[in-house]
Formats: C-alpha cells, structure tokens, sequence
C-alpha cells in the first residue's frame, strides 16, 4: 500500500475512488510504531486521526463513542492544527482536501475559508468521479460525500445552485440506482432550503420516476416522496394517496396466496383514506375482510418464494460478489465483522410475540434436554427465526462463496485474526520465577479453525457436508468463547470476580459478563444479543449444552461453526493498548 509517510502521500494523490481505502489506518500505526523520529510520530499520528474522523450530515463523527470513551477528538490535533492546515493547503487530491478542510472547519480555527475549501474538494470530487450503480460501495460514497457537500453548501451559502445540478446530472443515469435517487432527493427535501423552482423541477422529475417501469421495485418510495414534495409546494396530494393505494392493491394481487396479502390491504385502506375515496375504502375493506377468512391460524405458513425476498438475497448474493472480486483478501472476514444487516437486530432477542389465545391453556416449555424451564411465556420466537431464515442462509453465501473463490482459507483467517483482531496481541508475561504465563489466544484458536477449515475444505470437493467432521471444531470454540470473553472483560476493566458472603472468591457467571456496563457501553447491542443467544438459556446455550454433552451429533454442522465464527470476529473487532 505504502512504506513511509512520503509514500502514504503519494497513495493518496493517486487515490481516485470516491470511498476510502479499508487498511489505512492499521499501516499508518505499523509504520508509527517503526519511525524513531518524534516530530515524524506526531505527523503520523495526526494522519492517523483525520482518517478515523467521518461525517455525518456535514458533523464530524469520531470513530469511537462510548460513555468516557470518545476516539479521536479534535483535542488530538496539537500546535494549532497546524499540521493538518499544512496538509489542507498542499493535498491536491479532492478526497482529502475536502477532509482536511472539513476537519479544520468543525473545529476551533473554524473559518469560512475552510467550508469554502472543503465544498470545492467535494464538489471537484463527485463532478470527475466515475462509478455505476453496479459499484455498490462507490455509488454509497458518492451519497455519503453529496450529503457533506450539500450541507456545507447551505451553510456557508457556497455553490448552493451547482450543487443542486450536481444531483440533477446523476439522476436518470445509471450512475445511480432508483433508491438511491430516493434517498438523495428525499434527503435534499428533508435537510434543504429549496427554491420553488427547484422543488417544482424535482417534483416534475419524482412523478415521471413514479411511472416508470424500471422503477417497479421503488415505487411507493416515489410516490411517497412525490406526496411530501406536494406538501411543500402547497398542491393537493389525493392523487397520489389515490396511486399509492392503487399500487399496494396491484402488490397484494401479486401475492393473493400469501401472508402478506393483509399488510398490503391494509396500506391500501390507509392511502384510500387520505385520499377520500369512499368507494375504494369500501371495496378495499371487503377485500381485506375476504382475507381473513382464508387464514388458518393453526398452520400458517411464510412463504420464501417472495418477489421483494427473492430481490433482497439476489442483492445480497450481488455484494458479497463485489466483496471477492476487490482484491484486498480481507474485505469478506471485515463484512462478517462490522456487517449490519447479518445479525438479527437486538430487541427480537425479547420481543413477546404470543398471543392471547395462550391465556386459554396451561403453557409449559421445554429445553433441549426435554427439561421443563421456568418461563411460563409462549409464542413465536422472533429472534430464532430471523437467525435460522436469514442470518444462516447470509452467512452461508459469505462462507461458501468466499471457500469456492479462494478469499476465505485457513491461513488467511488466522493472518486476518493476527493482525485485524486484538486475538494477534501478546497476553503472556514473565512471572516472578521467569516463566511465560497468560495466553497466546492464537495458539488456543488454530486446532479449532484448523479442523472447520480441512472439513470444509473436504466437503466441497465431495460436495457433501459432514456433520461428524464438525464436531471438534465447534466443541473447541464454543467453550473457548467464555474465556475470551474474560479476557475481553479484564482488559476493559470490568469486573470479572465476586467474593461470596463467606469470603470465598467466584467467577462472575458468562450471563453477568455479558450485563457489564463497560460491555454494553463499548460493545453494539446486536453483537450483544448475538451472544447472549447463541451462548446463554435466553436461546441455543451452546456453551453449556457442549460442554454437557447435551448436544445431539445430528445437530453439528458447518452453519453452526459459521455463527460461532462471526461470534469470534465481532468480539475481536478491538486493539488494545497494554502497558
């Protein structure tokens, strides 16, 4: 990538991508950490910080917020600023002079000098960057950097106009996607002072975009927003109430055997009535009542054969194909780290999904072991069904894409976890006597990762997967997860040992590790769910049930071994500095 501070220089006037590079940082910190002179420490360092600082509609953002706990802040910057001013006025490339001029505009030499800068970075950037919509990444980042460029812009005042034009030269192009076009114009609506013009030009291009065909799978998205620009241009918005109900109406046709049938009447009867058409209303409450009537509540089925749940895997399939074609060999085990849309989101894990037909019957519930548990709740288990329908099958494609195109091996997972992971760090000591102790994690983690990848790697050239191959694997991992979540806890502080009444001591029990605050505060609270599920009685109790032998060898597979990795990777997304 680069190897000195002059080369990362050279990277970044060569850099012409709209997004920013994933590594920087890391080598930014290894060659720091190799450079002996002090006054080339600092600049490093205050490279290190501009490149961890993003924006968020035109506000700086550090990269790390947590209670006591915010990395980096503009207090990092020392003499003034005076480095990245240097940087600001000699960086030719668009990308970075817009950064370093946004950086030093949020701060205390705030200036309009720097606004002026910055919009012109971007707005130099977005007019000379080349991208499709096939190029899911750099059609985001152009989002990303239009929204930082539009509130500058209206801010300070400075090219307001060229900025609106900018937007208007993307849209209808295959520059960008139709709901992208929907969330930059909604953006524009929500976040702008817009001139009647304007708005009525954008208004004008929403409607023809709400008929077009290649816009299907946007639709109400546009009619929607077409419905919002009426508001503020003070039109009449029945028409378009009227449409909307129409097509909700057109998708529950689409669908008539399914599920689904019902939430898209119920849309319709809601446009129909703001639109004031009683007759649809009317008609519209029959249909839905028809419905009803064809449920059975004792079978109900949902189906996976969707049109909208068939485009969302076919995009899902898209992006990890653009992950394993980039050629950076880490983009794969980052998407399963810091991916959000893998994990089923936290409050599934208790959100009570029963019904009040359950308050007819005495309801007992059952663990794996045929043990009756001492919740007296029923009902649908709206985490387990995410995970089983959609996180394993996502996760899945990751794996078996990522195995068949040669991204995803042995020796690179255990090179990612070295140098990505707080798992590479050296946690052993010399005690008094002079011998190591502590943990080499790495060494701890290899048999485990070594028997998942020879089976899977055995698997796919007989294409047949075994499940007895997996057991060693899971077995390791599952009871190593407690004591890295130990060592988690120590490093961060938080407590990890109780003293009983009596004066003796005890471990905390994993379920009170997972409650620290210090957890809580720095850890996302999907990641948290996720292990309270896949470890804890509140879902699959692998931890216990492995170590128990209470689980059966039918239940073993290469899935299972996949959640326990993702778990791995997200309890190591951290670097620890140790004195």
């Amino acid at each position: 990538m680069f190897d000195s501070l002059q080369g990362y220089y050279t990277f970044q006037e060569n850099d012409h991508e709209l997004k920013f590079a994933l590594g920087v940082t890391n080598r930014l910190l290894s060659l720091r950490s190799s450079e002996v002179d002090p006054n080339e420490k600092l600049k490093y360092s205050h490279e290190i910080f501009a490149y961890d600082f993003t924006f968020d509609l035109g506000e700086i953002k550090p990269k790390i917020v947590s209670a006591g706990n915010v990395y980096p802040t503009l207090d990092c910057f020392e003499n003034n600023f005076s480095y990245l001013k240097n940087r600001a006025a000699t960086v030719s490339n668009p990308k970075y002079k817009a950064k370093y001029n946004h950086i030093l505009w949020a701060s205390q030499e705030k200036h309009r000098d720097y606004a002026t800068s910055a919009i012109e970075g971007y707005y130099a950037l977005l007019v000379n960057g080349k991208f499709s919509s096939s190029d899911a990444m750099e059609a985001n980042a152009f989002e990303y950097h239009f929204k930082n460029l539009f509130i500058l812009s209206q801010t300070i005042g400075h090219k307001k106009e060229e900025t609106l034009d900018l937007l208007d030269s993307v849209l209808g192009t295959d520059r960008v996607s139709g709901f992208e076009e929907y969330r930059l114009i909604k953006f524009l609506v929500d976040n702008g002072k817009i001139a009647r013009p304007k708005l009525q030009r954008l208004s004008e291009y929403v409607k023809n975009a709400s008929e077009r065909e290649d816009f299907e799978r946007c639709r109400q998205h546009f009619l929607e927003l077409m419905i919002l620009l009426s508001q503020k241009l003070g039109q009449k918005t029945s028409q378009y109430h009227e449409r909307l109900g129409e097509y909700f109406l057109g998708e529950a046709h689409k669908h008539s055997k399914s599920f689904i049938v019902h939430d898209f009447y119920l849309n319709a009867l809601k446009a129909f009535q703001k639109s004031g058409n009683r007759e649809k209303i009317e008609s519209t409450t029959v249909l839905l009542q028809k419905a009803k009537s064809t449920i059975d509540f004792k079978t109900v089925k949902f189906e996976v054969t969707d049109e909208r749940l068939q485009a969302y895997w076919t995009a899902i399939e898209s992006h990890i194909d653009s992950l394993i074609n980039k050629q950076d060999e880490n983009l794969l085990y980052l998407y399963l780290t810091y991916g959000e849309q893998i994990l089923p989101k936290a409050e599934l894990l208790n959100e009570k999904n029963r019904s009040q037909v359950f308050d007819l019957f005495s309801v007992m519930n059952f663990d794996i072991n045929k043990n009756v548990t001492g919740s007296k709740e029923g009902g649908v288990n709206s985490y387990f069904i995410h995970l089983q329908n959609f996180t394993s099958n996502h996760l899945w494609m990751v794996f078996s894409r990522g195995f068949r195109s040669g991204k995803m091996s042995f020796n690179g997972f255990m090179e990612f976890l070295k140098n990505h992971t707080w798992y590479g760090q050296d946690f052993t000591y010399l005690n008094a006597q002079g011998e190591s102790e502590g943990f080499d994690w790495l060494d701890l983690l290899r048999p485990s990762l070594a028997s998942f990848f020879d089976q899977s790697e055995i698997d796919i050239k007989r294409n047949n997967e075994s499940k007895a191959g997996y057991i060693l694997s899971i077995d390791s991992l599952a009871l190593k997860f407690e004591g890295l979540l130990r060592e988690f806890s120590r490093m961060i502080e938080a407590q990890t040992i109780e003293i009983k009444e009596n004066g003796t001591e005890e471990r905390i029990s994993f379920e009170k590790l997972l409650e620290n605050e210090k957890l809580k505060e720095l850890m996302p609270e999907d990641n948290l769910a996720f292990f309270k599920f896949l470890f804890t009685s509140e879902g699959m109790n692998l931890r216990n049930n492995v170590a128990h032998c209470f689980y059966p060898a039918r239940k073993y597979s290469a899935g299972g071994m996949f959640l326990l990795l993702t778990a791995l990777l997200r309890l190591g997304a951290y670097k620890f500095n140790r004195i």
